[in-house]
């Protein structure tokens, strides 16, 4: 799980499966390899929307692990996602010992007008040491697949 907070609002995001079962997509193409994310967000207004969006790659998983790792390793002071999708973006950069991390998912199954669950958070080198282990763990359990 990954999650992404603040003094009112958070983003709770599980990468739930790959989007086609063993075998299921076009072979050799990007399609075997979407993630499903399941997302909970708390607008900080006391609402909960709940919705799934297939819209990460097993690379771009490993990507961003990678990311946040220059990141927390303090060899580069920013990180920003540059996904296939854009429905899920990350953005973080060193602020001291802190890190602020901007979050947005984009919300397909949404009817009320928030299409979009959005979140600035500032993580603390312990809380982002956490991620990068919780992503290091995705990334095992989600290889690529061929």
């Amino acid at each position: 799980m990954m999650l992404f907070k603040n003094e009112d609002a958070s983003l709770e995001l599980h990468i739930v499966n790959y989007e086609f079962p063993a075998g299921g997509g076009e072979a050799g193409s990007d399609d075997r390899n979407w993630l499903v994310l399941r997302c909970t967000w708390n607008n900080g207004e006391g609402v909960i929307v709940k919705d799934s969006n297939s819209c990460l790659l097993t690379y771009e998983l490993r990507e961003l692990a990678a990311g946040l790792k220059v990141l927390n390793a303090g060899i580069k002071d920013s990180y920003a996602s540059d996904f296939v999708d854009p429905y899920f973006e990350v953005a973080a950069q060193a602020e001291g010992e802190d890190f602020r991390v901007d979050v947005s998912f984009y919300l397909p199954n949404t009817m009320d007008g928030d299409d979009t669950a959005e979140v600035e958070a500032v993580m603390t080198g312990a809380e982002m040491k956490e991620l990068i282990a919780e992503l290091d763990s995705l990334c095992e359990k989600y290889p690529d697949r061929e």
